[in-house]
């Protein structure tokens, strides 16, 4: 099963690691966001690790892109900000508890 609802055509490097893939196209409005690999998870300001994630919808505010992940076979959900992270939302965190002292 995959996640993956965008096409993810042309790479882009970010600085903190992460690269992300956009559709591309004339009617590109998701931007390097369908698809980015070794994105950084954070949950309450600090990086639990570091996943594949994948955009779920187009941007709901201008700041961030829903969003979500597997961690340990369960999904997250969350979304992308302009600091090119995943945040995860309020009701997945408790699926990161046992794990976010640990690295991924």
């Amino acid at each position: 099963m995959t996640f993956q609802k965008f096409i993810a055509r042309e790479p882009f490097d970010f600085p903190n690691g992460a690269r992300g893939w956009r559709p591309g196209g004339p009617m590109d409005c998701l931007g390097p966001y369908a698809k980015v690999q070794n994105c950084p998870i954070m949950v309450d300001g600090v990086e639990v690790g570091r996943r594949t994630c994948y955009a779920t919808g187009y941007a709901d505010t201008f700041f961030s892109i829903p969003a979500c992940t597997r961690w340990k076979g369960q999904y997250i959900g969350g979304y992308f900000t302009d600091e090119i992270e995943f945040r995860v939302y309020d009701r997945f965190k408790e699926r990161l508890k046992c794990s976010s002292n640990q690295s991924a």
